[in-house]
């Protein structure tokens, strides 16, 4: 019973407090987690298994196999999303009753939050570039002035970004309100309270590098003698690498694409308890101004 009263989502918590409880929900509620969401990882894993194999032995193929990947990505983090709506809804993460489901509504809410994302970043994306063509153009006219605006313009753009991350949990996990919608009320409470959004995203950002980079250091090693082998093909010497490689390379990627899609699920449990901790003080909030009425 303490546990649960410890796991309830809406509860304002610092975010030391929110870090602790959503990996405590991600690690105390694994095993079922696994359980709904193995096969969804392991379709995750082997188009980063193809992925990998393409980039090895068909480079020019890698937009198509990108864009597969970003589909089959939207799908896995649906799962995880799926479970923490369960908990949202029930307090509690139930072991599957089936050994292989797919919650279609979260998944279509998490494509489009996904394709949504896409936009906002294409068009992040042209403003910086603008604003480093006009630096270049208008002041110096460097490479220097161009990536120092370009970083500049990152940095502050990314601060800005940074409630969506609130905007996302409130709505994937809640129906009855479009994205824009969601945006237009979710960012000015995120703005608010930015400086709590940035502990929490930044310490799961560092955690989910960190076991990221030790994941991969296997594949890295790969990449980095095929990339020093084509380059000795393109000075005229002999393919040096073995013919078994793309199959080395495509297991490989298997077995970390597999890992990897765990530890890039954990990240948004403290996401989660720092969405409910923002809308119990809200709420609280509201409250409060409604008894001073």
């Amino acid at each position: 019973m303490e546990n649960q009263k410890d796991d309830i989502l809406l509860k304002e918590r610092s975010s030391r407090a929110c870090i602790s409880a959503g990996y405590r929900l991600y690690t105390g509620h694994f095993k079922h987690i696994f359980r709904y969401s193995w096969v969804a990882a392991l379709v995750y894993a082997l188009f980063c298994s193809l992925v990998g194999a393409v980039m090895v032995t068909a480079p020019r193929l890698m937009p198509i196999a990108a864009g597969i990947l970003f589909i089959v990505e939207c799908l896995y983090a649906s799962y995880g999303f799926s479970v923490l709506k369960q908990h949202q809804t029930f307090g509690n993460i139930l072991r599957p009753a089936k050994w292989f489901s797919i919650d279609t509504h979260i998944f279509m809410r998490t494509l489009k939050c996904w394709l949504w994302l896409l936009v906002i970043a294409i068009v992040v994306g042209v403003i910086i570039g603008g604003m480093s063509a006009v630096a270049v153009k208008y002041l110096s006219g460097s490479a220097y002035t161009a990536v120092g605006f370009f970083t500049l313009g990152s940095l502050v753009i990314l601060c800005l970004l940074l409630p969506l991350a609130y905007v996302i949990m409130r709505y994937v996990l809640n129906d009855g309100i479009g994205f824009w919608k969601q945006l237009k009320i979710g960012y000015s409470v995120g703005m608010r309270r930015w400086g709590f959004i940035f502990v929490v995203v930044l310490v799961a950002f560092i955690v989910e590098v960190l076991l990221m980079l030790l994941l991969s250091l296997p594949a890295l090693i790969i990449s980095l003698a095929n990339t020093q082998s084509m380059f000795g093909v393109a000075m005229g010497d002999p393919y040096a690498m073995p013919s078994y490689m793309p199959v080395l390379a495509a297991g490989t990627f298997l077995i970390i694409g597999f890992l990897q899609a765990y530890v890039s699920m954990s990240v948004l449990f403290p996401i989660y308890y720092m969405y409910g901790s923002i809308d119990a003080h809200e709420q609280e909030k509201q409250d409060f101004n409604k008894q001073q009425q």
